[in-house]
C-alpha cells in the first residue's frame, strides 16, 4: 500500500525534507506562485518526462514549483536527480469506494496545496483528476488537466463531472473528443488546448552507429529493431514478436529488443510475451530489457522503431526515435499520423500486421537508402518543431493566461 503523505515530506534537490505537515509550516510561500505537477504514476512514461521537463522549466524560470508522484520509484528518482521538490499522494486511498477513505484522501491533498499558498496544479490524467477532483477544487489553486492518451469518452465524462479552468491535449485529434464529452453547458465556454509533444533534442540525439552499437552490446552484423514502451497489450509488443518469426522464416536476420516494464502487478503479460517468444523460436533475437534509463544510447544503437500500438495520444518515444534520426515503423494510431506522414518522416502500418512489419522491415533492410532518406527529413521536422524549450514555453504561456500575469 502507498504510504498516505499528502503534504507530509517534500524531498529537495539537497535530500533535506520541508516539513509542510500544516498550513502554517509553508507560510514563507503564500505570497507566492507555485506551480504543481501531478504524476499519473510512480514509473517513468512519456506523460512523467513531460511534467517533469515543465517543472523543471516552472523552477528556471523563477517560480516556485512541485511535483507530486502516487509513491516512490523511478519517477521520484528523476525528480531528485533534476532537482526538483516532489511529495507523494496515495492514489489507492483517493480512487476507493468508500468515500470515507477518498474524501479524507482529497481532504489531505487539499491541506497540502493551500499550504503553498496562491497559484495552479496541472494533472497529468484525466482519471487521476476525476479521483482527486473534490481535493483540487477545495484547495482553491486553478487547475489544469492534461490528457496524453486516448483514453474514451466515458472516462472523460466521468473525469470531467467538474470542469477544471483549462485542458490540454497532447495532440491535436484529442480536442473535439474531448468537448465532446464535457457537461452539457461547459463545452462552449471550456478552455481546450492543443499542445502537441516535444522531446529533449539535446539528450535524443543522432551519434555514431558503430560506436552506440559497441555500448549497448547490440550486434554490428545485424539490425536492430527497438520498442521503447511499457508492457501492455495494446502497445503491439506481439506484433513485433510475429515481425521478427516471420523474417526468421524468410532468412532474414534482425535482433529485437522490448524495453519497458508492466505497470499491472503480478507481471501476467511479461510471462505472456516470454512463453510466445520461446514457441515462436526467436528467443535468439527477441529480448525483454525491462526497465532502462538509457533509452537515448539504446536510439543512437537502434536501426528501426517499432510502435504497433492501438492506443495512444503523441508517443513521446516516436518523437525521441525521429529526433534521434532512427526510421519509424508505427500504427496510424491517435495522434502518430500527426508526426508520422507514410513514406515521408516514417511508416503507417496497421497495428496487428506482422506480416506487413515483416514486409516493410525486409524492404527497407534491402533499400537502406529509403530508411535513411525518411528518417532524415523526420529528423528535420521534429528538431525543428518539437524542442522542449518552445514546448515549455507554450505551457508557461497557458499558466500566465489562467493566472491573469
Amino acid at each position: 500500500m502507498v504510504q498516505e503523505t499528502y503534504g507530509m515530506e517534500c524531498a529537495t534537490s539537497d535530500s533535506q525534507t520541508l516539513a509542510c505537515r500544516e498550513r502554517g509550516d509553508m507560510q514563507s510561500h503564500s505570497g507566492r506562485c507555485c506551480i504543481h505537477q501531478v504524476l499519473v504514476s510512480r514509473q517513468m512514461g512519456g506523460a512523467a518526462a513531460i511534467a517533469l521537463q515543465v517543472a523543471r522549466h516552472v523552477r528556471e524560470s523563477g517560480r516556485d514549483s512541485r511535483v507530486w508522484i502516487p509513491g516512490g520509484g523511478p519517477a521520484q528518482e528523476e525528480a531528485s536527480r533534476l532537482g526538483l521538490a516532489s511529495g507523494t499522494f496515495n492514489a489507492e486511498s483517493a480512487s476507493s469506494r468508500n468515500w470515507v477513505q477518498a474524501g479524507f484522501a482529497n481532504w489531505r491533498l487539499s491541506r497540502a496545496l493551500q499550504a503553498s499558498g496562491n497559484g495552479l496544479v496541472h494533472v497529468h490524467s484525466p482519471a487521476v483528476y476525476g479521483m482527486l477532483r473534490w481535493g483540487l477544487k477545495r484547495s482553491g489553486l486553478a487547475r489544469v488537466v492534461h490528457v496524453h492518451l486516448e483514453e474514451g469518452e466515458a472516462g472523460w465524462r466521468w473525469a470531467f463531472k467538474v470542469v477544471p479552468e483549462m485542458i490540454v491535449c497532447c495532440a491535436r485529434f484529442l480536442t473535439e473528443q474531448v468537448r465532446r464529452a464535457l457537461p452539457d453547458g461547459a463545452a462552449g465556454s471550456t478552455r481546450i488546448v492543443a499542445a502537441p509533444n516535444a522531446v529533449d533534442t539535446d539528450t535524443f540525439a543522432p551519434g555514431e552507429k558503430d560506436v552506440a552499437k559497441a555500448k549497448a552490446g547490440a550486434r554490428r552484423d545485424q539490425p536492430l529493431l527497438l520498442m521503447l514502451a511499457n508492457l501492455s497489450p495494446h502497445k503491439g509488443q506481439e506484433t513485433a514478436i510475429r515481425a521478427v518469426a516471420l523474417l526468421k522464416q524468410r532468412g532474414v536476420n534482425v535482433t529485437c529488443w522490448l524495453a519497458g516494464v508492466e505497470r499491472d502487478p503480478g507481471g501476467v503479460y511479461t510471462a505472456r510475451l516470454s512463453a510466445m517468444i520461446q514457441e515462436a523460436g526467436v528467443a535468439d533475437r527477441v529480448r525483454l530489457l525491462g526497465q532502462r534509463r538509457d533509452a537515448a544510447d539504446l536510439l543512437r544503437a537502434a536501426d528501426f522503431f517499432l510502435l504497433p500500438s492501438t492506443n495512444e495520444g503523441l508517443p513521446l518515444s516516436v518523437l525521441e526515435a525521429q529526433a534521434t534520426r532512427v526510421p519509424v515503423l508505427a500504427a496510424p494510431t491517435a495522434g502518430v499520423p500527426e508526426v508520422v506522414r507514410d513514406g515521408e518522416t516514417g511508416f503507417l502500418i496497421p497495428a496487428g500486421d506482422g506480416e506487413a512489419y515483416a514486409r516493410r522491415l525486409e524492404q527497407l533492410i534491402v533499400n537502406p537508402e529509403v530508411a535513411q532518406g525518411v528518417a532524415e527529413a523526420a529528423y528535420q521536422h521534429t528538431t525543428r518543431e518539437h524542442t522542449w524549450t518552445s514546448y515549455c514555453r507554450r505551457i508557461s504561456e497557458l499558466y500566465d493566461e489562467i493566472l491573469n500575469l
